[in-house]
């Protein structure tokens, strides 16, 4: 276990799926199938932590392991992962190979350490492996902003047209005959409604997370009291 390479993700020490495949005898594939067909048993940032992206990146530079850009995806397992594997593997060689890791490779990391509070340890149960943790969530914000924030596809932008003309079409019925000036208010008291639930000043400012607002809006729009008294003023005025 000296020949060992030493594997720590801030600051704890963890294994790499080859290095449990190594010292139980087995290959890569053998623990991934562990993994996959016992997936509820494995939890993330207990049993486990799955580095992709940027910090992915970080962690092979920080390991010298840089070079390696065909990787897209990286488990590391920490000792309760380890042992879930002896547990569902369950052969001889496995459980040998996890008392000597408990005894030599993490126990050299507790000497290390200062014993934890009940409070810190409750704490750092509570937050995983703190800041990857915290930093992946960060990265998921983000994702989900870009996404909310993309600007509307051509599809979903000429849908939302055509059903503002639509829903004009339905409402404009139920007044007999109108102008094209009666028609004018009703487009703008309801282009007027879209932006106040968007809170955007033209339509093509609309982005992916307004298209559901838009569209339940647009299904629901009648033309306000104002407006209304404008259309009958104006039909008055037409029949004069």
């Amino acid at each position: 276990m000296n020949e060992l390479q030493i594997t720590e993700l801030n600051g704890k020490r963890v294994l790499t799926t080859q290095q449990i495949a190594d010292g139980y005898g087995t290959t890569n594939k053998v623990i991934s199938n562990n993994f996959n067909n016992n997936r509820t048993r494995f939890e993330e940032g207990k049993h486990f932590v799955l580095l992709v992206g940027e910090y992915l990146k970080e962690f092979l530079h920080s390991q010298n392991l840089g070079t390696q850009n065909k990787i897209r995806k990286l488990y590391l397992w920490t000792e309760k992962g380890a042992l879930l594997h002896a547990k569902s593997l369950g052969t001889d060689e496995a459980w040998d190979m996890y008392d000597i890791l408990v005894d030599t490779y993490f126990k050299v990391q507790e000497e290390k350490q200062v014993p934890l509070t009940l409070d810190q340890q409750i704490a750092a149960i509570a937050t995983g492996y703190g800041s990857v943790k915290e930093e992946l969530v960060e990265v998921k914000d983000r994702v989900s902003d870009l996404e909310e924030n993309a600007p509307l596809s051509a599809g979903e932008y000429n849908y939302i047209g055509s059903r503002i003309n639509q829903r004009v079409a339905e409402v404009a019925r139920g007044y007999g005959k109108i102008t094209r000036e009666q028609r004018g208010k009703l487009f703008k008291d309801i282009n007027q409604g879209v932006k106040v639930v968007t809170g955007v000043s033209t339509r093509t400012q609309l982005r992916a997370k307004h298209f559901d607002t838009v569209v339940d809006f647009t299904n629901n729009w009648e033309p306000s009291t104002a407006t209304k008294m404008q259309l009958r003023q104006m039909s008055f005025d037409f029949e004069a």
